[in-house]
């Protein structure tokens, strides 16, 4: 019994560990191609939280958008304005306190 609750919390914890450093918005299909790729980095002050808006202007609808933490933290992204389905998008990204914001942005499209 114990050991299955051992189990149970270090599979929850490995889980929430993985999607906190993914942010994934939108459907992929298999017409869908990568449109635009950059990394945004935003370095760390102390006992502070970092908050960058990022912006993107196309000229395709958005089918998905990507958000890949390199610093695995518990940092959060949020599609603020546009999005899935628009030209556009705004994302406000928001790191943990002392932590520096590296995340990798791409955007996919239907071509």
């Amino acid at each position: 019994m114990k050991l299955t609750i051992i189990v149970s919390v270090l599979v929850i914890m490995t889980v929430s560990s993985v999607m906190s450093s993914t942010y994934f918005f939108g459907e992929q299909s298999k017409n869908s191609r990568l449109v635009f790729r950059d990394r945004v980095k935003y370095e760390a002050i102390p006992l502070k939280k970092r908050i960058k808006v990022y912006t993107y202007n196309g000229t395709l609808p958005i089918k998905a958008i990507s958000c890949y933490d390199y610093q695995n933290s518990e940092a959060s992204v949020n599609v603020t304005a546009g999005g899935v389905g628009y030209k556009y998008m705004e994302l406000r990204l928001k790191s943990q306190r002392s932590y520096r914001l590296d995340y990798a942005i791409e955007i996919y499209s239907d071509s």
